[in-house]
Formats: C-alpha cells, structure tokens, sequence
C-alpha cells in the first residue's frame, strides 16, 4: 500500500512498481480501525467507530443493503475479474457500501495482491491490520477467525464494514454523504483525522495541520496540502474515487 487505518494502515501501501505511484505508507503507530500513521500532536489515532450496528444471531448491518448503479471504472473492471471478485461485490452490497468503493480501495492498497506486509500487520488485498480485523469481526459478529485473514472474500466482507463505518463518520462530519475519497482518508489516517480532512475547505491547508510530519516524511509527503493528497489518492482511484459510498 504506497502513503495505507489498519484497516489498519494500511496504507502501507502495498503496490505493484509504477512510474507514477504515490509513496509508500510507512506504520509507526498502531491505530484502532486504520493505518498506522501517528496523528498531529503524537496522537496514536482514534479508537471511536463509525455509526454501524451490530446486527442479531451472529450477522451485522451498517445501513441500508446498496442499491444503486454501481459506477463503471478501471478498479472496478479490475475487481470483478478476480475469481472472488463477484463474493466481494455482494459483500459490499450487504454492508451498504458501494463496490466501486471497495473497489477503489483494493486498487490504491494492493492492485489486488493478496500479500502481506513487511513492515506491519496488515495483510491481504485490502490490508487489513491484526488489530482492526480482530475489532471488527468481533462488533459486527462476522463468522471469520485469523485462518481466514488471506480469503480475499473474508477480506472482502471485513473491509465494507470498516469503510461502512468510517464513511458514516465522516458523513456526521461534513453533513453530507461521504466520498470514495473522503472514506478512503478515514480509511488511512483513521476516522476523526479523515472526517477532519474530508471537512476542511482550504483544500492548500498543509497536511501536517492533520498528521504528524514525521509521518509525512517516512512517507515522501512533506510539504504537501490537503489538496495535494486528495489529488494523488484521485488519480491512483481513477473514476470511482468521486462515487458516494453509500445509496442512502
């Protein structure tokens, strides 16, 4: 993942070498339900989830199951020509999240590698984190144990309701339905610091007002704005990064 919350940082950005690929995303702090980047002011991220309930007898509801038309992108393309590729799409759907979401996702952590990573605990297409997948599994009641953390239609499940739940906090944040690219900032950073990102209106803001410079530096984003980074995650996404998360 190139510059991946623990699911878990994912954003160590596990990618396939690219001539314009964004830097890769160094963990120093664990962080609940997010990568592991330490937050301005030495923070080790949040630990508040989104808005998703737990649902009964063993399964679990965000919102409402998706229903809308699912947005046509290269990420998307590249999702459905995975073997699991049609499981994850239903996963996205039942947790109410958009598969060009997760979709997106899996393209800006992994380009679809089901691999590990060197330098934390986040694994699998969409790198989730030990710690994030232990936690959410365990609040939504989802039927997977640690065998399962390199099934990418386990994955699949686990990181929708992880986005479900992020974009639901940046949704409470801005007041308006969440982004691919606003969920995905939650996604890296952790839910408080994405809504916070995804909330600021001076997209030239520094990106160190947010997250430690330490952190952007292990990661070749010194100096870079709020719009900096929404930009390069953009173009690394493709056309999906515009598409709401949710139908409703």
């Amino acid at each position: 993942m190139s510059i991946s919350r623990r699911i878990g940082l994912t954003l160590a950005i596990l990618c396939c070498p690219q001539a314009e690929a964004a830097p890769e995303v160094i963990p120093t702090i664990p962080e609940l339900g997010g990568p592991h980047i330490t937050a301005t002011g030495g923070t080790t991220g949040d630990v508040e989830e989104g808005s998703d309930t737990q649902g009964s007898a063993g399964t679990a509801t965000t919102s409402s199951p998706w229903t809308g038309s699912i947005t046509n992108s290269d990420a998307m393309s590249a999702l459905q020509a995975q073997s699991y590729g049609s499981s994850a799409i239903a996963a996205a759907e039942n947790a109410g999240v958009n598969p060009a979401t997760l979709a997106a996702f899996g393209e800006v952590e992994s380009h679809y590698q089901n691999v590990g990573n060197a330098t934390s605990s986040a694994q699998g297409v969409w790198q989730i984190t030990q710690g994030t997948w232990d936690d959410t599994v365990s609040k939504y009641g989802l039927p997977y144990t640690d065998a399962d953390r390199d099934n990418p239609t386990a994955q699949a499940d686990v990181a929708s309701h992880i986005i479900a739940s992020y974009s639901a906090t940046v949704s409470a944040r801005t007041g308006e339905p969440a982004t691919t690219l606003q969920a995905y900032g939650a996604y890296m950073f952790g839910p408080t610091t994405g809504a916070s990102l995804a909330a600021e209106e001076d997209q030239s803001t520094p990106l160190n007002k947010y997250v430690s410079a330490t952190a952007l530096a292990d990661n070749g984003m010194s100096g870079w704005t709020v719009g900096q980074y929404y930009s390069t995650m953009a173009s690394r996404m493709g056309s999906g990064s515009s598409s709401l998360v949710t139908s409703g």
